[in-house]
């Protein structure tokens, strides 16, 4: 059931679609293997929750490893998309957005983009395992951030 919307939130972290597909798995093995730790909480924060710390140690575990500049190769453009232009000013609007958003700190790229995904600021909290007060803090710098980024790419 929530299996579209862990991967489209690795997705945006990982910026690779191997890579988001392998930590959506890895978070499901995980949730599996750690039912005794649910407590009957929401489903879709505690999945978050398991995506993230999946997210954290693989993210750790590459900064351990050389950079691969093949990998790095953005893939080919979505074959789906009718008009041509469209899907250019699209993908640069993708593009700057991304390239706003990681220049971010860690903590108000993950408030923003469990904010662009629906969650209240109380699973944002219980997700990062943060306090409610610094998810509030975190959004509002963070969106106040991306607009100055943005204006200063002038789009």
């Amino acid at each position: 059931m929530h299996v579209n919307d862990i991967y489209r939130y690795l997705f945006r972290l990982t910026r690779d679609r191997r890579q988001a597909e392998d930590l959506t798995q890895e978070t499901f093995f995980r949730a599996y293997a750690s039912l005794d730790d649910y407590h009957g909480e929401k489903v879709r924060p505690w999945l978050f929750k398991v995506a993230y710390h999946a997210f954290v140690d693989w993210h750790r575990k590459q900064k351990r490893r050389p950079v691969d500049y093949v990998g790095s190769v953005p893939e080919r453009l979505d074959a789906s998309a009718v008009d041509p232009a469209d899907q250019l000013v699209n993908q640069e609007l993708w593009e700057a957005a991304s390239a706003c958003l990681e220049r971010l700190p860690e903590k108000q790229r993950q408030v923003i983009l469990l904010s662009a995904m629906q969650f209240s600021y109380a699973e944002m909290a219980e997700v990062l395992g943060i306090e409610l007060a610094d998810v509030k803090r975190s959004l509002f710098r963070g969106r106040q951030k991306m607009r100055q980024l943005w204006k200063e790419e002038g789009l």
